[in-house]
C-alpha cells in the first residue's frame, strides 16, 4: 500500500512537470515559426535617436547573454526614407562604452559582419541546421548595428531584429566581404569597370546567399570563382534592387586555393568625378556572400577579399558581366559546384520560409501567376453604394441591341432598363482609343497627379514632362537646383473627358518635380512639388501666380510650417486642408485656409507588429496619398510600403481602422486612393502599383466598414499606376501612370454594359416626324411600287388572253347569258385557273372547250359580261 502511494505521488509530480513544461513551451513558441520550437528574437534598435547632420553614421550596441547562441535570421526594422544602409556586426567589444555613438568604428577587437541591408530589403532566414555562433565559447559577446542616416531627423527607432536559437546548429555560418576602394568615375563616362580578386585560403565553404552593395551610379556587381582555369559565376546583382542577402538557386563550393574574382560596373552621367567614400555622394563596390562550413575544421574562413590582388584574373571575367540581370533567377551560381550539405541551400529554401523573399522574386520576375479572373461581387449592393438607381431610363436608339427586335423606337424615346442587367460581370471596362494621343504633348511622361474638375468634363493632369525622378537630380532629399532648373514644358494639361483631346495647357517653368494634384469645391488647383518641398494653390482665374504657398523652397524640414517631399493634399469645404508629408516624414499635417499650422499625427516605424502581422496603427512607411470624406468625418491615407490604408477622424486625428485590399499572399503597395463623390456611404477607390506588385488592380472599398466590394484588372494590364480619380457616382475612373510616353500615361475606365434583354417590355409610339422613320418609309415604297405594278400588269395581260380564248371556243348556237355583276379584279387574280384541264378522250374537236372550265372560272369574262354555258348533249345520228 505504501509503495502504491509512492508510485502515485511520483506519477502526480511527473504529470505536473509535463504539464508545466508543455505550457511553458507553448507560451514560448507562440510568437515564433512553427518550424522551430526553440527560437526567440532580439531587437537592437535606436531609442528616439536624433541625428545631428546628413550622412551621419550612428551605432547602437547590445550585450548578449552569457549563453551559446546562434543567429538564424534577420528582420530589418528600418526603411530607406531615413537610412541609406545598415550593417550588423558581431563584436568582441563595442566601439564605445556608450549605448549610442558616432564617429568611432563598430567594434574594438574582433569583429564579423553578420548582415547587411539597404533599399527596403526584406527579411532573411538562414537554411535549416545553419547558424552564426555568438555568445559563450565565441569571441563575439556584443551585437552592434551601424546605420548610415541620410538626413537630419529625430525620434528614430530604426534597427535590426535578430532571430536567435540556443539549439546548436550542425553547420556554422559567416560572411565574406569582397570588393574594392579603387573607384574613379570620370564625368559623362559609361561602363567603368572596377575589378577585384584574391586567392582563398581556408576550409571548404558553401556559399548559399549573396548581397551586392553600391550607390546610385552602379549598374551591376558580380562575383566569380576560378578553379583550374575555369570561371564559374557566384552571383550577379543589380545594386539598385533592395539590398539584402538572397539565397542562391544552388550552393557554390569554395575550396582552399580557389580564386575569387569580381567587379562593379558604373555609369557616371554627372559632370563631376565620383570616387569611393562613405557618403551617398560617393561610391562603393561591395559583394557580400554568406556561407556555411563544418566547424570541425581547425581553420576559420577568411572574412575579406579586398582590392585587385591577382590582377591577371580580371581578364577571365566574361563580357556579359556588364549586363545587369533581368530577373532574380540570374542571381545564380553554376551547376557544377556541389557541396556535401547542399540540401541546406536554395533548393530547400521556399517562399513558405520567408514571404519577403517571395515578394522580392515577384518584384522582378513575376513568378507567381496569380488568379486574374473576374471577382465575384454583389452587383445590387454595389449599385446601392454608388448611389445608382436599380433602373435607368436610357435612350432607346443607343441601346437598341438590348431591346426586343419586333419593336420600333424613334429618336428621343427612352426605355427603362435594370442596371443589374446592364452591367458586365467585371463592372468596369477600359475605354479604347482614349485619350487622343495625337492631341497630347509629346513630352507627356511620368504622371504625378490627376483630378477631375467639378463639372467632370475635364481631366487635369500634373506630369513631369521630359524629366524623370532619378538619383541625379537629388543630393539626399535636396534637389540639385544649382544644376537643374524648372521643367520647361507645360506640366498641367486639361483633357476633355469625352473626346480625350487636349483643351488647355499651363505651368511651364514653375515646377521641378510634380507629384500631387487636388481640385477643391471652388475649382482651385492644389499642387505639391517634392523637389521644392512645397504646396501651392492656384485660383482658376490666375494660373500665373500662386495664391498660397506652404513650405520653404528647396529646404526640407520637420517643423510645423516645413515640409519634406509632400505627396498629396485634401481640402475641406471651409478651406482648411491636409498635407501628406510622407516621403521624408511619417505624418499628416492639417493647416487652416491661410496655411497656418493646426495639428499633425503619425509616427515612423517602431518595428512592432499587431496581431495581424502589420505595423501598429498611425505608423507610416510613406504617406503617398490621402482622401477626405467630409460628411463622414473620415480622412484616409495610403500607407504605401506597408501595403495598407489607414483611416482617421478628420477633426481629431483619432485612428479609426486599417484596410488591407488583399490577403497576404497577394498584397501590394497602395499608391493612390480617392473617395467617389455623390455616392451612398464612404466608397473609396484604391489602386496598387510598384515593382513589387505584379497584379496591379483597382479596388472599390466601403471605407466605413473596411469592406472590399470588388476589384478589377484591365486589358492591357496597368503598368505603373501612380494616381487615381473618380467621377460622380463612379461612372468613370481615371488612372495616371509613371509612363515613358503619352501612349501609356493615362487610362480611362467606365461602367460597362452587357447585351441583355430588359426586365420589362415597353411598346413605344412611332414618331412620324422622325427623319429616320421617313427615310424608312421611302425605302419601303421604292420596293413596294414596282411589285404592285407588276401584279396589275400581269392581271391585265391574263384577262386579255382569256377573252381571246373565249371568242375562239364559243359556238354560234351557244346561249349567251350576260351577268350584270362585275367580278372584281382581285377575285379574278386569286381565283384564276391553275394550269390546263385534261381533254376528254372522246372529244375529237381540236378547239372544243370543256363545259365546266368556262363556268368555273369567274375571270373568264368579256367586256360586256360573263358568259355562262350549259352542258351540251351531243347525239350521234346515223
Amino acid at each position: 500500500m505504501k509503495m502504491n502511494n509512492i508510485c502515485f505521488r511520483i506519477k502526480t509530480v511527473l504529470s505536473i512537470v509535463i504539464v508545466l513544461v508543455t505550457i511553458i513551451n507553448c507560451g514560448y513558441s507562440a510568437s515564433v515559426s512553427k518550424k522551430y520550437d526553440d527560437l526567440f528574437t532580439i531587437n537592437v534598435t535606436m531609442n528616439n535617436y536624433e541625428t545631428k547632420q546628413e550622412d551621419e553614421y550612428a551605432y547602437v550596441q547590445h550585450k548578449l547573454p552569457d549563453e551559446e547562441l546562434f543567429i538564424v535570421g534577420y528582420s530589418p526594422l528600418i526603411n530607406m526614407n531615413s537610412a541609406h544602409h545598415m550593417l550588423s556586426y558581431a563584436c568582441s567589444e563595442p566601439g564605445s562604452d556608450k549605448p549610442f555613438w558616432t564617429g568611432y568604428g563598430p567594434c574594438s577587437g574582433q569583429q564579423m559582419i553578420i548582415h547587411g541591408w539597404a533599399r527596403n530589403a526584406p527579411s532573411f532566414t538562414l537554411p535549416e541546421d545553419v547558424g552564426i555562433p555568438v555568445g559563450r565559447n565565441t569571441p563575439y559577446k556584443y551585437i552592434v548595428i551601424n546605420i548610415h542616416y541620410l538626413l537630419i531627423l529625430k525620434n528614430d527607432n530604426s534597427g535590426n531584429q535578430l532571430i536567435m536559437t540556443r539549439k546548436p546548429r550542425k553547420y556554422h555560418a559567416g560572411v565574406l566581404l569582397s570588393g574594392t576602394g579603387a573607384i574613379y568615375l570620370r564625368p559623362k563616362t559609361h561602363t567603368i569597370r572596377t575589378p577585384f580578386s584574391c586567392e582563398y585560403n581556408g576550409p571548404p565553404i558553401s556559399i548559399f546567399a549573396a548581397r551586392v552593395h553600391a550607390h546610385q551610379w552602379a549598374r551591376v556587381n558580380s562575383l566569380y570563382r576560378v578553379r583550374n582555369g575555369e570561371i564559374s559565376q557566384v552571383v550577379k546583382g543589380d545594386p539598385q534592387w533592395p539590398q539584402s542577402f538572397y539565397p542562391l538557386p544552388s550552393t557554390i563550393e569554395i575550396q582552399n586555393k580557389d580564386y575569387i574574382v569580381g567587379q562593379c560596373v558604373y555609369d557616371n552621367n554627372d559632370d563631376r568625378i565620383i570616387t569611393a567614400g562613405s557618403t551617398h555622394h560617393d561610391e562603393m563596390c561591395n559583394v557580400y556572400v554568406m556561407y556555411s562550413y563544418d566547424p570541425k575544421h581547425d581553420l576559420s574562413p577568411p572574412q575579406m577579399c579586398w582590392d585587385n590582388g591577382i590582377s591577371k584574373m580580371a581578364s577571365l571575367i566574361p563580357p556579359d558581366s556588364e549586363i545587369p540581370p533581368l530577373k532574380p533567377a540570374d542571381i545564380s551560381g553554376t551547376q557544377n559546384g556541389h557541396h556535401a550539405h547542399a540540401e541546406h541551400a536554395m533548393n530547400s529554401y521556399t517562399a513558405n520560409d520567408d514571404q519577403s523573399y517571395e515578394d522580392y522574386l515577384d518584384e522582378f520576375e513575376n513568378i507567381r501567376h496569380r488568379d486574374k479572373g473576374i471577382d465575384n461581387f454583389d452587383i445590387n449592393k454595389i449599385l446601392s453604394h454608388l448611389g445608382l438607381p436599380d433602373y435607368e431610363y436610357v435612350d432607346a436608339q443607343n441601346y437598341d441591341y438590348l431591346l426586343p427586335n419586333h419593336l420600333t423606337y424613334g429618336k428621343g424615346q427612352t426605355v427603362k432598363l435594370h442596371n443589374a442587367k446592364l452591367m458586365r460581370s467585371n463592372l468596369y471596362k477600359s475605354v479604347e482609343n482614349w485619350p487622343d494621343i495625337k492631341s497630347l504633348p509629346a513630352q507627356l511622361g511620368q504622371v504625378g497627379g490627376i483630378a477631375l474638375n467639378n463639372a467632370n468634363d475635364e481631366l487635369i493632369v500634373f506630369h513631369r514632362g521630359s524629366r524623370k525622378w532619378e538619383f541625379k537630380y537629388f543630393n539626399g532629399f535636396n534637389f540639385r537646383n544649382e544644376d537643374y532648373g524648372p521643367i520647361e514644358e507645360d506640366v498641367l494639361i486639361h483633357i476633355d473627358t469625352r473626346t480625350g483631346q487636349t483643351k488647355f495647357r499651363w505651368g511651364s517653368k514653375k515646377f521641378y518635380m510634380p507629384h500631387g494634384l487636388t481640385i477643391d469645391h471652388e475649382g482651385n488647383f492644389w499642387l505639391t512639388d517634392i523637389a521644392m518641398h512645397q504646396v501651392f494653390m492656384f485660383k482658376p482665374n490666375d494660373l500665373n501666380h500662386s495664391a498660397l504657398i506652404v513650405g520653404e523652397m528647396f529646404k526640407p524640414g520637420s517643423g510645423p510650417n516645413q515640409l519634406c517631399r509632400p505627396a498629396d493634399i485634401a481640402v475641406m469645404k471651409n478651406g482648411d486642408f491636409f498635407v501628406a508629408d510622407g516621403y521624408c516624414h511619417s505624418r499628416i499635417i492639417k493647416f487652416n485656409r491661410k496655411g497656418e499650422y493646426i495639428m499633425e499625427w503619425g509616427s515612423p516605424m517602431s518595428g512592432k507588429l499587431d496581431s495581424d502581422g502589420f505595423p501598429l496603427p498611425n505608423e507610416w512607411n510613406i504617406v503617398h496619398s490621402i482622401a477626405l470624406n467630409e460628411d463622414a468625418q473620415l480622412l484616409c491615407g495610403a500607407d504605401r510600403e506597408n501595403f495598407r490604408i489607414q483611416c482617421f477622424n478628420s477633426n481629431t486625428g483619432e485612428f479609426q481602422r486599417q484596410i488591407r485590399v488583399e490577403i497576404t499572399e497577394k498584397i501590394g503597395a497602395i499608391y493612390a486612393i480617392e473617395f467617389a463623390p455623390n455616392t451612398n456611404g464612404t466608397i473609396l477607390f484604391a489602386v496598387t502599383g510598384g515593382a513589387q506588385t505584379s497584379n496591379k488592380k483597382v479596388y472599390m472599398i466601403d471605407a466605413q466598414k473596411g469592406e472590399i466590394l470588388t476589384s478589377f484588372d484591365s486589358n492591357p494590364h496597368l503598368n505603373a499606376p501612380h494616381d487615381i480619380t473618380v467621377s460622380i457616382n463612379a461612372r468613370e475612373i481615371y488612372v495616371g501612370e509613371l509612363a515613358s510616353s503619352p501612349n501609356n500615361a493615362l487610362r480611362k475606365f467606365e461602367l460597362s454594359k452587357q447585351k441583355d434583354l430588359p426586365t420589362q417590355a415597353f411598346i413605344k409610339r412611332i414618331n412620324l416626324n422622325d427623319k429616320n422613320f421617313r427615310i424608312s418609309l421611302i425605302i419601303m415604297a421604292a420596293f413596294a411600287i414596282p411589285v404592285l405594278a407588276s401584279v396589275i400588269i400581269g392581271c391585265i395581260i391574263r384577262i386579255r388572253n382569256k377573252r381571246k380564248i373565249h371568242r375562239l371556243n364559243t359556238f354560234p348556237t351557244d346561249v349567251k347569258n350576260r351577268d350584270t355583276s362585275n367580278s372584281s379584279f382581285l377575285c379574278c387574280w386569286t381565283n384564276r385557273r391553275k394550269g390546263f384541264k385534261k381533254v376528254p378522250q372522246d372529244s375529237d374537236g381540236e378547239n372544243e372547250p370543256s363545259d365546266t372550265y368556262i363556268a368555273d372560272d369567274p375571270c373568264n369574262s368579256s367586256g360586256d359580261g360573263t358568259i355562262t354555258t350549259t352542258k351540251k348533249t351531243t347525239s350521234n345520228k346515223i
